[in-house]
């Protein structure tokens, strides 16, 4: 099975239909008792990566050990413009990776890679709800998908999202050839794993009900407004698309691009002044949205290339690419952001 294959039987198994109206209002959730998600404990399954060493992106493609079409996890400030990670080399075996350049989590369950503020002594614990969860130096039991600690010592703290999204490989180069990657050597200091195409049955066994709003398996984008959470539910077989809604009382649009299966989200402003996004088909892929009011377009990673705004970064919204039953477990009755 090749990895593009690979990596769209691990992220969607059903399609979500988006909700439409004519203002941004969330849906309700349907009623029902709450019930406590149950843990899986298995503990030390997967061994953490402390501090692999770093690189540049251009300077390891040229080896040829990371395909086009590889899934790699993005941080897209910072500096040399942010750095990728090669989900396959780096990820899909550890689970973990704790970094000078962030905290690092993978889930194929859940559907996502999770990118928090740089910490370290944590590994991989068991699953909860269905979700993965990691243990801290300190004993805390966090949830790899919300960043939130439900045991331990620093129960009801939170992690600090940094931005990030998941593409492919050979889209991240083409925007960001200059930005950070980890070294590869000469291709076996780390073990390459394959991607997982089938559930835990660990994690399966860890999971309740799903919320019937939408197919347990869809890709969602949630995204955290202060207090607020919501969901957009994305429509994976469009080439490009984009959302708006709102969270919180703030606007936000989610962008869709099909090829590198990635949904991501921003600010719908910019220094004060609100823009109304939209995915242009005519725009090439290394920006394939514009927004209305100055006509720039954007990249994924939310960076203006061509128009009036060019050079200027749009503010990225703490949220996750997952599936839908993750999300939803971690946050019952979120909103579903119905969008323009």
């Amino acid at each position: 099975m090749n990895i593009s294959r690979a990596w769209t039987m691990l992220l969607v198994l059903a399609t979500a239909a988006s909700a439409a109206a004519d203002e941004p209002t969330p849906l309700t959730p349907p009623a029902g008792e709450a019930t406590t998600p149950k843990l899986v404990v298995k503990r030390d399954l997967f061994t953490p990566l402390t501090e692999p060493p770093c690189s540049y992106c251009s300077t390891q493609h040229r080896k040829r050990l990371i395909d086009e079409a590889d899934p790699v996890l993005a941080w897209i400030r910072g500096a040399h413009n942010g750095g990728a990670i090669s989900v396959r080399h780096f990820l899909a075996g550890p689970r973990v990776i704790n970094d000078t350049y962030g905290l690092f989590f993978y889930d194929p369950d859940g559907g996502y890679v999770a990118a928090y503020k740089k910490d370290y002594g944590y590994r991989f614990h068991g699953w909860r709800g269905g979700v993965m969860v990691v243990e801290g130096r300190d004993g805390t039991l966090w949830s790899a998908l919300s960043g939130v600690a439900f045991a331990g010592p620093q129960k009801g703290q939170r992690l600090t999202r940094i931005p990030s999204l998941t593409t492919q490989w050979g889209h991240w180069l083409m925007l960001h050839p200059e930005s950070t990657a980890y070294d590869l050597f000469d291709g076996k200091k780390y073990q390459v794993t394959p991607l997982p195409t089938e559930s835990s049955k660990d994690a399966e066994a860890s999971r309740s009900a799903a919320d019937a709003r939408v197919p347990a398996m869809a890709i969602v984008l949630g995204v955290e407004a202060g207090d607020a959470v919501g969901a957009f539910a994305i429509d994976d077989k469009a080439e490009r698309a984009c959302q708006m809604g709102q969270v919180g009382g703030q606007s936000i649009a989610a962008f869709w691009y099909g090829p590198t299966r990635t949904a991501v989200a921003f600010a719908a402003e910019h220094e004060g002044r609100a823009l109304t996004f939209y995915a242009d088909d005519i725009s090439p892929e290394t920006a394939p949205f514009k927004d209305k009011e100055t006509g720039t377009r954007w990249t994924l990673a939310g960076r203006g290339v061509d128009g009036p705004l060019k050079g200027n970064e749009l503010t990225w919204v703490p949220g996750i690419q997952c599936r839908w039953f993750a999300w939803s477990a971690e946050y019952p009755g979120s909103a579903i952001v119905a969008s323009k």
